[in-house]
């Protein structure tokens, strides 16, 4: 064939009669309509519709880790460590104490900068012991769960296992000296503004299979969009959080004293928001860990050690919560998927 008859196109023939070159240019000139539109509306529905997006890019990675899994030969598939959290990406996280160590998971759903870090803990040799908490029989005042108190921060670390619903739970406290000073979104310490992180780190921590301290759900917390500059969380961070990590989270708003009591006897945990006012300036997430056999229930309150060793009042804590009603706000039952 001649270099001419190879790129001429002669109208007069039918398509049969194209010649080879033009049927080529023909072919990559509509092949590249159909790219360039599928692109623009890939990055119009990636724009409109980010969460769509994001569970169908989390299919998609389901999808090819169960096909790697398949194909994988049963000796590496042996070798192959835990992921991380489903859609969530990895940033690392130390502190200075010995005695529990950070992980280095901070996962976020949504694209970041990098993070800041907390200092790396100091090598140990072997694993420390972990008190089982000794509670008191004194009943809890109320009016003392969150409150500011000069004498609640000594520079601390605290080391205790809590017995909940759930299973041993390690306590974990705003004011540690491990992570007190930490800035949750770059402006507030964790000492007053990090309870929301703090919870959600003690039932991450205890009922998951991810190590991880309250700056990693501090700076999750900032990266998705739940950190209030100057007044702490928004409420969504304990479904979001939670959720995340693979815990099941669900609305107990409105529960009344049997309903609370039977979640509780059913091998849940509650996470409550504190009213403002009573107790507290600006409100305040606690975990109600289990109930007893005096209808009584014992807490994790994150600001103040001593509140978690007495005994509480359910009905008492039921009437305190916050008034709100946004994310499942102010009760959320909580357990294992």
């Amino acid at each position: 064939m001649k270099k001419k008859d190879f790129w001429d196109y002669d109208k007069s023939n039918k398509a049969s009669g194209h010649s080879l070159g033009s049927r080529l240019i023909r072919i990559f000139l509509i092949g590249g309509c159909f790219l360039a539109s599928a692109t623009i509306a890939a990055s119009l529905f990636f724009y409109f519709y980010p969460a769509q997006a994001i569970r169908s890019a989390q299919a998609i990675q389901d999808f090819a880790e169960h096909l790697a899994e398949v194909i994988a030969p049963p000796e590496e598939q042996s070798l192959q460590s835990v992921s991380s959290p489903r859609n969530l990406q990895q940033t690392s996280v130390h502190h200075t104490s010995a005695a529990v160590s950070a992980a280095d998971a901070a996962p976020a759903v949504i694209a970041a900068a990098e993070t800041a870090s907390v200092p790396q803990p100091e090598p140990q040799t072997s694993e420390p012991e972990i008190p089982l908490i000794t509670f008191s029989s004194s009943q809890g005042d109320i009016n003392q769960i969150g409150q500011s108190d000069a004498e609640i921060f000594l520079n601390d670390d605290y080391l205790v296992m809590l017995d909940s619903s759930m299973g041993p739970m390690l306590y974990y406290n705003q004011g540690d000296s491990r992570w007190s000073d930490y800035l949750y979104g770059d402006t507030d310490p964790i000492s007053q503004y990090g309870c929301g992180p703090t919870v959600a780190a003690m039932l991450i921590n205890a009922f998951t299979e991810y190590t991880v301290i309250p700056p990693n759900l501090a700076d999750w917390a900032a990266i998705n969009g739940y950190h209030s500059p100057h007044n702490g969380s928004r409420h969504g961070i304990i479904p979001g959080t939670l959720s995340a990590y693979g815990l099941h989270v669900e609305s107990a708003a409105g529960a009344d004293y049997d309903t609370a009591a039977e979640l509780l006897r059913s091998g849940h945990v509650l996470v409550a928001l504190m009213g403002k006012g009573t107790f507290s300036n600006d409100g305040h997430f606690i975990i109600i860990t289990n109930i007893l056999e005096n209808g009584n229930v014992h807490i994790a309150d994150c600001y103040n050690f001593e509140n978690t060793k007495m005994e509480w009042d359910l009905n008492l804590l039921l009437s305190e919560l916050k008034h709100s009603r946004d994310d499942g706000a102010p009760l959320w039952a909580v357990t294992y998927p």
